[in-house]
């Protein structure tokens, strides 16, 4: 009974979000697209920025083969790279699928053989960590991207992957775990967000 009286059940019941991430960024792009949606190590980008510079990336993977259904791996360290690569990685259609470029070299291994990406963007200096892997690298830096389009494609279903992330797993073996598009926008759908418009979400 008390956790039927505290309990946050509007938004419990509250339909599920029928918006994918790329979409959301996009009316939000639309809305201010001269305002400053990254800054990192003293480079800045504006969402209109970092949405046409996350269109190329994405045009580039779909030409190698990312679409709903598969996953594309980000290896970088933090920085502006990393986020307009996981944006074109969800706005191809495709799940990303982080790894941390400090993971020993077996878990790096162990998640690249079990997830099967059809590519790994990364950087030119984490390249190396890739070595001994059957897998299609792309760096984020290569001059194919800057001659993409900027146009947006077309947005992926709620329902489809956005991300996969690797827990430790209760028998000490990585288990993937798959998060819809869906899932990750309706905590910003939500009347209960309670976040006022000049703060952020982070999600990892």
């Amino acid at each position: 009974a008390r956790l039927n009286e505290i309990g946050n059940r509007a938004a419990l019941t509250a339909p599920a979000a029928q918006a994918s991430i790329p979409e959301r960024l996009a009316a939000h792009v639309e809305r201010t697209p001269d305002a400053v949606a990254l800054t990192c190590d003293g480079r800045s980008l504006t969402y209109r920025e970092l949405d046409e510079a996350a269109n190329r990336l994405a045009h580039l993977l779909v030409a190698n083969g990312a679409r709903a259904g598969e996953s594309v791996a980000v290896l970088f360290s933090r920085s502006t790279d990393a986020i307009v690569a996981i944006l074109a990685v969800l706005k191809s259609g495709a799940a990303y699928l982080p790894i941390d470029p400090a993971s020993p070299a077996d878990r790096i291994a162990f998640t690249l053989a079990d997830a099967a990406p059809i590519a790994v963007l990364t950087t030119a200096d984490l390249v190396q960590r890739l070595d001994g892997h059957d897998v299609a690298v792309i760096d984020v830096c290569d001059p194919a991207v800057g001659a993409q389009s900027a146009a947006a494609l077309p947005a992926p279903a709620p329902d489809d992957i956005a991300y996969i992330i690797y827990t430790s797993g209760t028998t000490g073996v990585p288990k993937g775990v798959a998060v819809a598009h869906g899932n990750v926008t309706a905590m910003f759908g939500s009347p209960d967000a309670g976040l006022p418009p000049e703060q952020v979400w982070t999600r990892s």
